[in-house]
């Protein structure tokens, strides 16, 4: 559905969107420059929208698009973020963390560069949400956008409340003997039927439900759960002709820990769903204590096999100190594993030191730029890359003359020794660390999606200090991936298209 000039006011004067005052500026031409329609209409959307902006006449496609090939002059925003997003707009070009308030979207122009299209990267999440146009936009004769900008308001509703079964795994079965069946509805009324529609059991759920069996399921019946009292479509389970009668077995009897300065990540591979409890005790017997469940859905009669792997991290631990694990797995059979104590050491204080920009870019242009967030000098002698094939590879192919240090604040590039430095600008004291292979991680970083890698210790047990999680092969050629750098280390950050040609050994 489009808007015309007249709807698009009156829709802005209602409240779904803002347009400034049409006063013309100085260097308007007889008519001013405005937005004639929007599609969607303002107002209640699906997830699944794509939105178009047309224009009063045909646009500079210089300001519609920016390098990266997206848009930052007509873009979509969270309702949290509109105030903020709206004034990064106002000016060029957008620092890395401004493009974090902008969701992602790919942008096309129309043939006639009276239109642009937005289609975001993936299903908008419930809520409010803004297309924002920005003031400085003008036309192909340099007309400027009549007002201060616009923008205008969309709501995605959440999705109708689902009941799902977690363990045992829809459409599989479970020993008959099973004690507790575990699903998960965000709202309502969830129930456990049995082979003849009749409700055995049945809470209210807000998140993962635990609904205990007060007798043993019938051998070869189908049971099926609902919500609000009707049936959820394909969640159902057959109780199998087998019952399970030990406790879950940890794959080598220990977890496998990765330890950093304070805090750790226990991996473990059971053979069986459980719920897991983990115990840190100092010398002084202060514990610290994280649980999480790890759901799979194993043959319910068949061999034994560990297909059941989860992860627990636990943070805010004493570097430099010792301290003793204790693994506790519970599973929905009453039976209960507790492995034999493992001990550990945290280690040393570690560089606060983060992958924060990355250029694929061909075998004499690609690099990796590492910053140091201090407050400590980090040793880059003592750090390496590691890639998909696991193989730990140092930043540096042999002994400098001089310490490589790295000072707080300041960034250095990892690269290949095929690196050719003439390529870029960039500050003169820049560390350029050129490792042994002739490409990063010996088969380079791919233009379309480079590869996820760790930054880490040259330790015999390496320590990840930060990571890159994959590219998705979304930027225009020439231009580099950036992080958002206010996201500390160890935390899950944003990765944007910067600009083209990247800014090696500066912010961005």
């Amino acid at each position: 559905m489009k808007r015309t000039t007249a709807a698009i006011a009156y829709s802005i004067l209602a409240g779904c969107g803002k347009v400034a005052s049409p006063a013309l500026p100085p260097d308007a031409g007889p008519s001013q420059l405005t937005v004639e329609d929007v599609d969607p209409a303002p107002g209640a959307i699906a997830a699944s929208a794509r939105f178009t902006v047309r224009f009063s006449a045909a646009m500079d496609e210089g300001q519609l698009l920016a390098p990266s090939g997206r848009s930052e002059t007509v873009a979509l925003a969270a309702e949290a973020d509109v105030e903020r997003a709206a004034a990064a707009i106002e000016h060029a070009p957008l620092s890395a963390h401004e493009r974090t308030l902008l969701i992602p979207a790919e942008a096309a122009v129309a043939s006639d560069r009276r239109s642009i299209s937005l289609a975001p990267d993936s299903p908008l999440l419930p809520g409010g949400h803004y297309l924002l146009v920005s003031p400085r936009l003008k036309d192909e004769q340099g007309r400027r956008l009549a007002g201060n900008g616009a923008r205008f308001a969309f709501h995605v509703a959440p999705p109708p409340p689902a009941a799902r079964l977690l363990t045992p795994a829809a459409g599989g079965e479970v020993p008959w003997n099973v004690a507790v069946i575990r699903a998960f509805a965000e709202r309502g009324r969830i129930a456990l039927l049995g082979p003849h529609g009749e409700e055995l059991v049945s809470a209210e759920a807000h998140g993962p439900v635990a609904l205990p069996l007060v007798a043993p399921l019938f051998a070869g019946a189908e049971y099926s759960l609902a919500l609000d009292r009707a049936t959820a479509p394909g969640q159902a389970f057959t109780a199998a002709h087998c019952t399970r009668n030990a406790a879950p077995a940890l794959q080598g009897g220990a977890a496998q820990l990765s330890v950093r300065d304070t805090g750790m990540t226990a991996s473990l591979v059971l053979d069986w769903p459980a719920q897991i409890e983990l115990t840190i005790e100092d010398s002084r017997g202060t514990a610290v204590t994280a649980a999480a469940g790890i759901l799979c859905a194993p043959p319910a009669c068949g061999p034994q096999s560990f297909a059941c792997s989860g992860s627990v991290r636990i943070e805010g631990l004493r570097s430099a100190s010792d301290y003793t694990l204790f693994v506790t797995a519970r599973d929905d059979f009453g039976f209960v594993l507790r492995a034999a104590p493992q001990r550990f050491s945290t280690i040393a204080p570690l560089p606060r030191a983060i992958v924060s920009e990355l250029m694929a870019s061909g075998v004499d242009g690609e690099y990796v730029e590492l910053l140091n967030l201090g407050p400590g000098t980090a040793d880059l002698e003592t750090l390496g890359l590691q890639g998909p094939d696991g193989i730990v590879r140092p930043l540096l192919a042999g002994t400098p003359p001089l310490p490589a240090l790295l000072e707080p604040g300041a960034r250095a590039l990892a690269v290949g020794a095929s690196f050719d430095s003439s390529i870029y600008s960039m500050p003169p004291d820049t560390p350029v660390l050129r490792a042994s292979t002739q490409r990063l991680l010996g088969r380079g970083l791919s233009d379309d999606a480079p590869p996820a890698f760790r930054l880490v210790t040259l330790a015999a047990v390496p320590v990840e200090l930060a990571g890159f999680p994959g590219g998705n092969g979304h930027c225009t050629t020439g231009a580099s991936l950036q992080r958002d750098e206010a996201v500390p280390p160890g935390s899950a950050a944003a990765w944007i298209c910067g600009k083209t040609g990247g800014t090696p050994g500066r912010p961005p």
